[in-house]
């Protein structure tokens, strides 16, 4: 029998096991508060977070069951569903595209146009290359003229050095860096050039899990949209607390990172709205990315998201 403690968590069940999406950063306040805060023991459920070595690992420590819940990219998740992987979307911490094009004022580059004839660096193919060159597209810059150059994950260095005039970028960090080195960053943001609504970082768990453990799943989701709205409605305490349990990331960068970070989570945890899951795989369908196109049925469930009041 199941013996519930006073502070409300149940006793006798392992925790959750939530693989971040990378290394921890701003984009994980309302998780990291959830935990530091105890909105996670109020809900009745324990999570233990997870820091992988890859941002690849995530969707197949999932998948493989090695955790519970995984933190991803909505892209890297269809990428991963095509390739046969056993997953479920069931949640959203972020709900808009951080990524983007950056570029530095002192590389001659004012708007999108002036990448003619520059070189791009950028550090994961085949899918930065197909993004970049969208957009390029989009504003009707000739690709012939612009070289797209792998660096690796050395593309902040690269664009201080002048080794490249842009690279992909997060809105929410590489922009921040660069001026903090200073330069005079220039950021030309994703979606602004025809490249569909995306939402950046979703919580995928392998399906069976929702069958043995759906409790505890609405249980997180609960926690979440309330770290959410905690993080958005006191920024300044919620902060302090993110600091508190990592005092490394206490300082300007990260500060400024999350300020821009903060209107973008998602509401709710919501991850639900069909256009933005049928655009996004058609997109990738369209360019190779993904084999087929896939149903939207089993892409994500909204049984476990927190009731509407």
């Amino acid at each position: 029998m199941l013996v519930v403690a006073c502070a409300g968590v149940v006793l006798g069940r392992a925790p959750l096991r939530v693989s971040l999406d990378f290394f921890v950063n701003p984009s994980h306040v309302p998780l990291v508060i959830c935990q530091e805060l105890g909105i996670f023991e109020e809900e009745g459920v324990e999570v233990d977070l997870f820091v992988p070595a890859s941002p690849s690992d995530p969707v197949k420590l999932a998948a493989s069951r090695a955790v519970d819940i995984a933190l991803t990219p909505q892209i890297n998740y269809l990428i991963a569903r095509s390739e046969g992987l056993p997953l479920i979307a069931i949640g959203a911490l972020i709900d808009r595209a951080l990524g983007g094009l950056l570029t530095l004022r002192e590389h001659g580059v004012e708007s999108i146009d002036d990448l003619r004839g520059k070189r791009i660096g950028y550090s994961l193919a085949p899918l930065e290359p197909i993004l970049w060159r969208t957009m390029l597209d989009c504003a009707r810059v000739d690709e012939e003229g612009v070289r797209l150059i792998n660096v690796g994950f050395n593309t902040m260095q690269a664009l201080l050095a002048g080794s490249v005039d842009a690279i992909g970028a997060f809105r929410n960090f590489e922009p921040i860096q660069a001026e903090l080195e200073g330069g005079e960053p220039v950021f030309f943001p994703q979606e602004d050039y025809c490249i569909p609504a995306t939402y950046e970082l979703i919580l995928v768990v392998h399906p069976d899990l929702i069958a043995e453990r759906g409790t505890d799943l609405r249980a997180l989701l609960r926690a979440l949209a309330r770290g959410i709205e905690r993080t958005t409605s006191e920024p300044d305490a919620a902060f302090g607390a993110f600091v508190g349990a990592y005092p490394d990331l206490d300082d300007e960068l990260n500060r400024r990172s999350f300020d821009v970070t903060l209107p973008l989570y998602a509401d709710g945890a919501r991850h639900d709205d069909d256009e933005v899951w049928s655009a996004m795989r058609d997109y990738l369908a369209e360019h190779g990315l993904i084999d087929e196109q896939l149903p939207l049925e089993g892409l994500f469930t909204d049984a476990l998201l927190p009731v509407v009041q």
